[in-house]
């Protein structure tokens, strides 16, 4: 018959006028090369999954909302349930142990001889190890899926065409194995739903595993159940212009109402312009585990995607992914219901994989936080040039623009090495950082914080058991009577903090609250110089801080007092001075003014009658 205007192997028409009523019947017919199939308008009804178990195969309909396959309720039910569509030809070969250790940008694999030798060049393998990678979930093991270089040729040895990405050794049982990988498989312009009001589904409605080069463009998923749409150690992935809405619960609950879930070794994954509504997550990561199920997530982008009333985290990442990019996306309010004491929260992002980052994103009227960042997985994440705004409080949570947290089974629960840059965080009920997890080496930079802690008491920035910060350039502004910066948790557990060239207005009296000695405040409009400081000698120890606990006026004859926090301006005047010390050396007078740095120090010796001293900072 003629082509449809479409070019097309073969034309899908449920009124008949086609070469085929059903999809699945002409995906059997296309021949070893592949093909196109391209489906007519109308409603399909389907008692079985969509199968696609072939290569080079692409379906395009007429346009969302008008070429719509309707899964029924039987699929959705029993054990197991099928998703709607299946995209997998799940077959291996034997796995084959490697007899060297891998390190991190390794581009060969040594095997014995002859297990060497059953890979061949252009082969999928499935580098994998029982090597833990996720300190939530110990039984998520690493996993990558490589392609064996056509020039292998040495005895004992494969190339493959991808540096590994991580540690493989013997001691881990490191093996390779060789699935069976679709290619080329592409779906466009249609849409997918099914008529049960309930589900046991254990996979995605829609299920894509083990694929290089998968295209998704215009797809509809909604009144579906699990996920929209997931991805299992799929390579080279593209999904664009997707809508995903409504996706509910399985039976018994399993908290899985996903609109993209990117899992098992999936690597290269780009998803861009697509909008979801009412989901749990719009986008999240998280590898299986089970065999062939396990590995990491890496470079993942989701780009300018717009979600709408989650009811927990618009964008997610479990752990074991790293490498993963938000950008330009939107995220919008929330379904944020709170049962007892409990919260569902409806934050816009929530990382807990290594290497992340939110660029340019807008997360708007989020309920309890804008950002979570979750335990030692989310180490090394840049959050950069966000607007975070009108975070309010529910169930407990303050309302916090970015939060550093741990689970209650992360070991270590501290985080670590995060870049805050360029952000505009205001309107938030609670602090605009704050956390509750020793957090280190953590960078602020150049960020406005406006009207933070609107209703809960408290800083700005409200940090305890945090070491190395720094935090220079930012605007801090609106917190009312209470502090812009708070170091809290104790001498020691809070320590070295730099903090210089921020503006500090319309915040209460006590502008920064540090602990400790290893602090530096310098140069901050609103703050730096304070002036006078009353009582300035400590009665215990030999520190001169900004803010000094139980103090004296008079310094004790002969302690050396360091400097710390901000330079000090010292005036000594009066009393039967003897000597007065800069860093250890004799100055030879008895009174006089002094400005001493960071780190320098003072001795004044006298003998009966201390003399008077004011002590400015600076």
């Amino acid at each position: 018959m003629a082509i449809d205007r479409f070019e097309a192997t073969f034309v899908v028409d449920i009124a008949g006028n086609g070469d085929f009523t059903d999809l699945q019947s002409a995906i059997n017919a296309l021949p070893a090369t592949g093909g196109k199939i391209f489906v007519k308008a109308g409603t399909y009804p389907l008692t079985s999954s969509i199968q696609i178990t072939s290569s080079n195969v692409q379906i395009q309909g007429e346009g969302m909302g008008i070429t719509v396959f309707v899964a029924s309720s039987q699929m959705m039910t029993g054990s197991p349930a099928s998703p709607a569509l299946d995209a997998s030809q799940l077959t291996f070969g034997t796995a084959r142990p490697l007899t060297a250790d891998t390190a991190r940008g390794d581009t060969s694999l040594q095997l014995a001889a002859g297990d060497a030798a059953s890979f061949q060049p252009n082969d999928y393998v499935l580098l994998f190890s029982n090597k833990s990678v996720d300190t939530e979930i110990p039984t998520k093991h690493a996993g990558e899926v490589k392609q064996v270089r056509p020039d292998t040729a040495a005895s004992g040895v494969v190339l493959v065409d991808d540096q590994v990405f991580d540690t493989y050794t013997v001691a881990d049982t490191a093996q390779l194995v060789q699935p069976t990988m679709l290619e080329n498989i592409t779906l466009s312009d249609f849409s997918l739903t099914t008529d049960a009001t309930s589900s046991t589904l254990k996979l995605g409605f829609t299920h894509f595993r083990f694929i290089e080069n998968l295209q998704i463009q215009r797809l509809e998923v909604h009144d579906a159940f699990h996920s929209g749409i997931e991805l299992q150690s799929v390579r080279d992935a593209k999904i664009s212009d997707c809508y995903i809405h409504h996706i509910s619960d399985v039976q018994p609950p399993a908290n899985e109402r996903y609109g993209i879930v990117v899992g098992g070794a999936s690597q290269n994954v780009s998803i861009s312009g697509c909008r979801f509504s009412h989901t749990r997550h719009s986008v999240t990561t998280g590898g299986s585990s089970g065999t062939f199920q396990n590995g990491v997530q890496r470079n993942i982008v989701v780009s300018h995607c717009t979600s709408m009333l989650t009811d927990t985290v618009h964008f997610d990442t479990h752990q074991p992914a790293e490498n993963v990019a938000f950008v330009g996306c939107v995220a919008i309010g929330g379904i944020g219901v709170a049962t007892g004491s409990s919260a569902n929260e409806a934050y816009g992002f929530q990382l807990r994989a290594r290497n992340c980052s939110i660029v340019g994103c807008s997360i708007l009227q989020p309920a309890g936080r804008g950002i979570s960042l979750i335990g030692p997985g989310a180490s090394g994440a840049s959050i950069v040039g966000n607007m975070i705004a009108n975070v309010t409080p529910i169930a407990g949570l303050p309302g916090t623009g970015i939060f550093f947290t741990a689970t209650s089974s992360d070991s270590p629960k501290e985080t670590s090495h995060h870049v805050i840059s360029g952000n505009v965080i205001k309107n938030c009920a609670g602090p605009a950082i704050a956390n509750s997890v020793p957090v280190h080496d953590l960078v602020i930079v150049g960020n406005v914080f406006e009207n933070a802690n609107s209703s809960a008491g408290g800083a700005a920035i409200q940090l305890s058991d945090a070491t190395h910060v720094l935090m220079t350039g930012n605007r801090i502004e609106g917190t009312g009577q209470t502090p812009a910066i708070d170091m809290t948790g104790g001498s020691g557990t809070s320590e070295s903090w730099n903090l210089g060239q921020n503006l500090l207005s319309n915040a209460g009296g006590n502008l920064i609250n540090l602990l400790g000695t290893a602090s530096v405040v310098v140069n901050n409009t609103g703050y730096n110089p304070v002036g006078v400081i009353a009582n300035p000698w400590p009665s215990a120890g030999s520190d001169l801080t900004n803010q000094v606990a139980a103090g004296l006026q008079n310094p004790q004859s002969a302690t050396v007092y360091t400097v710390r926090h901000s330079p000090k301006s010292i005036v000594v005047t009066g009393g039967d001075v003897s000597q007065i010390a800069i860093n250890g050396t004799a100055t030879g007078l008895t009174a006089g003014a002094f400005k001493l740095g960071v780190g320098e120090t003072i001795a004044i010796n006298y003998n009966t009658t201390a003399p008077t001293t004011s002590v400015f900072a600076e």
